[in-house]
């Protein structure tokens, strides 16, 4: 099962590779108008970061490269604002914002102690805290946004549920569905009465074999709705790259704004409803999160409940 969007692009990508091995690290790279361009790039943001101290009478932070940080961060979703003229304004170059997209795109939540997703994680995180503080926000990074949070809130609950990387191979079976003796039986009600409502497994995820990627979904009405129909009825990898989102488009897929374990934290798009309206379907939990977070944004209610 691969949960990556890397089909979209090479996985030897060349501008995804220099991104995540360091912005400003010309070390190994033999063509010379290569190296001067990444020179320059580093010339260009240690002048900005010169300029905006002086003007503003912080302390010149140009030497700290991708060890900066804000308090723009939320507790699990980062949140840019909504977007004005000048945050075209000294923008990142097409370059990297391609480097970032791709890069974000290679993330397997089957793979969450993987050395790649570590380095992709923080390394995106980074780069929009710099770019929030920097005002210079990139319209075509959300997507990549919105799926970072996803992924964020999956790897939290992959910590939340005690699971590891041998529990999320290809292959796996869903701890649910391990049939444990009567001597281990009192200390597992007692693990699974101290986990979040959300993450608590139902009759019918207990019955049904699953791969564990299923029980990261903090809606239990949500899972039964998968299992209900069978497994093999739908294409279970699509509906989680689905989730995740479409990079480099516009369809969020599912949205995360606050605890990963929480419900009231959800919001599905609306794009994701017109291909999987049935795995919504009387979630109100979610139904009623998706309409809250959507109204606080303006928008219109997706959902009559």
């Amino acid at each position: 099962m691969d949960t990556s969007d890397n089909s979209r692009y090479p996985m030897a990508g060349r501008l995804a590779q220099m991104w995540l091995r360091h912005v400003d690290d010309w070390s190994g790279v033999t063509n010379k108008q290569e190296r001067k361009r990444i020179q320059n790039r580093q010339n260009q943001r240690t002048y900005r970061a010169r300029k905006r101290a002086a003007y503003t009478n912080e302390p010149d932070r140009s030497n700290q490269g991708a060890n900066v940080r804000t308090n723009l961060l939320t507790p699990f979703a980062l949140v840019y604002r909504q977007p004005g003229p000048e945050d075209f304004q000294g923008a990142n170059d097409a370059e990297t914002v391609e480097a970032v997209i791709q890069a974000v795109s290679f993330v397997n939540i089957l793979a969450p102690d993987s050395d790649l997703n570590r380095r992709i994680m923080q390394r995106f995180e980074e780069y929009a805290v710099r770019s929030y503080a920097a005002r210079s926000c990139q319209l075509n990074i959300l997507p990549s946004l919105s799926q970072f949070n996803f992924l964020k809130a999956l790897f939290t609950n992959v910590d939340v549920l005690g699971l590891s990387a041998r529990d999320m191979h290809d292959d796996a079976l869903s701890p649910f569905n391990i049939v444990i003796g009567p001597v281990h039986a009192s200390s597992q009600r007692e693990r699974l009465s101290q986990l979040p409502a959300g993450l608590r497994p139902t009759d019918l995820q207990r019955e049904t074999p699953h791969h564990p990627w299923i029980d990261l979904i903090p809606v239990p009405a949500m899972r039964d709705n998968i299992f209900r129909p069978g497994l093999d009825s739908f294409d279970e990898e699509q509906l989680c790259r689905d989730m995740r989102g479409g990079i480099p488009g516009q369809n969020p897929g599912v949205l995360v704004w606050g605890d990963p374990w929480d419900p009231d934290s959800w919001e599905v798009s609306e794009e994701f409803v017109k291909s999987w309206g049935w795995v919504v379907a009387n979630c109100r939990d979610l139904l009623r999160s998706t309409n809250r977070w959507r109204m606080q944004r303006g928008e219109r209610p997706l959902f009559s409940v």
